[in-house]
């Protein structure tokens, strides 16, 4: 079984559904046309791009191409992840520290993984190594993102009452506790609501792309439970590491909060 092919000239119909959303945001006034359209467009270049990547990393496959190609994804979801906050330090100063974490969780969930599970060969075999690769890291950066927001976010808005708990003896961990558990719980959410809700709302994008291109439905499901492991993983670890560096960049070293950037 083939799948059924989308030629380019029904690729474009495809638009009219950004169009609705368009129409829509017009409507009500929320002046995001322009970030729809340009979303629009920079989505289907850059998915286009990276089709001919891929096919050029499975058609002429070595190990540095593939690493070169998880470097880049790694270091772009590492500034993307820093450029997402507001009331905390420049994307310079949370960029080598996202990266960080996010490098460190998708090392967590892929090693073991192609190690004694999937087991790919080459291990480099780019047609798994980069999409489950690129999942981790999307994971990862949008943990990173969420959690360095809502600390840096929550230690501004309730700066008073962080130093309130550092006048009475506690340590920076101790008086951004707190903030720290709502963070990361909140970063997890998605995560637990994907496990408790696959197969039953959608089916994920993975196992549908394999069923789609032919795959035997049990084959499909159980390497989706495997990425689906594989999340909770990332988000676990991304989410750990991050809110260490963000309490550590909000105080100095005499212990004092950081009102300024």
């Amino acid at each position: 079984m083939h799948p059924l092919s989308i030629p380019f000239s029904r690729l474009g119909l495809a638009a009219g559904l950004v169009v609705v959303a368009m129409l829509l945001s017009r409507r009500e006034a929320l002046g995001l046309e322009r970030e729809l359209a340009v979303g629009a467009l920079r989505a289907a270049v850059q998915l286009i791009v990276i089709g001919y990547v891929l096919l050029l990393l499975i058609s002429h496959e070595h190990w540095a191409s593939v690493a070169l190609a998880l470097a880049a994804m790694l270091g772009t979801a590492a500034v993307t992840a820093a450029r997402r906050v507001e009331h905390g330090p420049s994307a310079r100063v949370l960029a080598p520290r996202a990266l960080v974490a996010i490098g460190a969780a998708a090392l967590v969930a892929l090693v073991p993984v192609f190690a004694c599970i999937v087991r790919p060969s080459p291990w480099f075999d780019a047609r798994y190594v980069v999409p489950i690769g690129g999942m981790m890291f999307s994971s990862a950066m949008n943990v990173v993102a969420q959690v360095f927001e809502r600390i840096f976010a929550q230690a501004h808005a309730e700066a008073a009452t962080v130093e309130q708990w550092l006048a009475l003896g506690a340590t920076p961990r101790q008086a951004l506790a707190s903030v720290v558990r709502a963070a990361l719980r909140a970063a997890m959410i998605p995560t637990i609501n994907g496990l408790v809700t696959v197969g039953l709302v959608a089916l994920p994008g993975m196992m549908t792309g394999q069923i789609l291109s032919g795959a035997a439905p049990e084959q499909a499901v159980r390497y989706q439970i495997v990425v689906m492991y594989q999340l909770v993983a990332v988000a676990a670890v991304a989410g750990a590491l991050s809110a260490m560096f963000a309490t550590r960049l909000l105080f100095t070293s005499r212990s004092q909060l950081r009102r300024r950037w």
